[in-house]
């Protein structure tokens, strides 16, 4: 590997270490926050802006995107998709030593398996190089196809989908339909990332990518993951809510390029099998996550002051 690469794959992982740092910071907004619900987007976006500690984290993960851009221009989508996930681990720590988050044998379970799903996928297209994409302008029919499904799935999620019932018994919402809703719609965001790289590779024009569809794609599907983003975090673990935002992000990621970049689908035996394992495991393991938490004894952080587990509790 040589130094180019090093380094690309260096920007890969700090961009992405910026990136989930900036979780931390609309977690510690959504305590401070009233209570958002997806039928008063505006109520919401409001909230988010306005918030110093929100907005510090809004400029960080721009940071981690712009680092991405960087890492897709030199690298093969496989060890993209493998650096990017590194930094998941890291605030999967964080989260269990300073804010007291605890993980159950079923959830570690799911986060295995999707760890070996993201191998899979990288080595079903280890010789794919972002900088050979081909950075032409998609149909709308192509947009369309992209960005509807996603764009339906965040709504139905948003609006109807992550309720529970109210109660003295009710039991609180893991996040997965959360986690599900805004991962479909960051890893459009993400591929939109990828045109961004190719653009510049090769046209290295600001007016080139102005012309594009890809800045638009990106920041328009960001917006609407980061506000379903926050509402998972008044209600939900940042460690639950983080991994099915990676997980169904990446898996879209794989499916979005080829639409979009006339990538082709992997060639042969082996890559096929990769490939279609990588996605039987991520789905697996989005199906194993339990849907509500189980009962816990109040765990407090190992380090710093002592803080509740949960950051909100459930809105009614």
């Amino acid at each position: 590997m040589d130094g180019v690469t090093l380094g690309s794959v260096g920007a890969a992982i700090l961009g992405t270490s910026v990136y989930y740092m900036a979780f931390l910071f609309f977690r510690q907004a959504a305590a401070r926050m009233p209570s958002l619900r997806g039928s008063r987007p505006f109520h919401t976006v409001w909230h988010m802006l306005t918030d110093g500690i929100w907005f510090t984290g809004g400029v960080l993960l721009f940071i981690g995107l712009a680092y991405e851009v960087i890492a897709f221009s030199a690298l093969p989508l496989g060890v993209a998709q493998a650096a990017f996930s590194v930094s998941l681990v890291l605030l999967l720590v964080y989260a269990t030593l300073f804010l007291g988050e605890r993980l159950g044998p079923r959830e570690w379970a799911s986060v295995a398996l999707f760890g070996l799903a993201t191998v899979l996928l990288g080595l079903s297209g280890a010789d794919t190089d972002s900088a050979d994409l081909s950075p032409r302008s998609p149909s709308p029919w192509e947009l369309a196809l992209v960005t509807v499904p996603p764009l339906l799935v965040a709504g139905l999620v948003w609006l109807v989908g992550d309720r529970s019932r109210g109660g003295r018994h009710a039991r609180p919402l893991a996040g997965v339909a959360y986690g599900i809703g805004a991962g479909v719609c960051s890893g459009v965001a993400e591929t939109g990332i990828r045109g961004i790289a190719a653009v510049w590779a090769s046209e290295g024009t600001v007016m080139a990518l102005v012309a594009s569809p890809y800045p638009y794609l990106t920041l328009g599907m960001a917006g609407i993951a980061l506000a379903q983003l926050q509402i998972a975090l008044q209600r939900c673990r940042i460690v639950i809510v983080a991994t099915l935002i990676t997980v169904t992000g990446r898996m879209m990621l794989v499916l979005c390029s080829p639409v979009l970049f006339d990538e082709p689908w992997p060639d042969g035996l082996v890559p096929t099998a990769l490939r279609t394992g990588g996605f039987l495991l991520a789905l697996m393991a989005i199906v194993l996550f339990p849907r509500h938490e189980m009962p816990r004894p109040s765990v407090a952080p190992r380090y710093g002051s002592r803080r509740r587990e949960a950051a909100v509790p459930q809105r009614r």
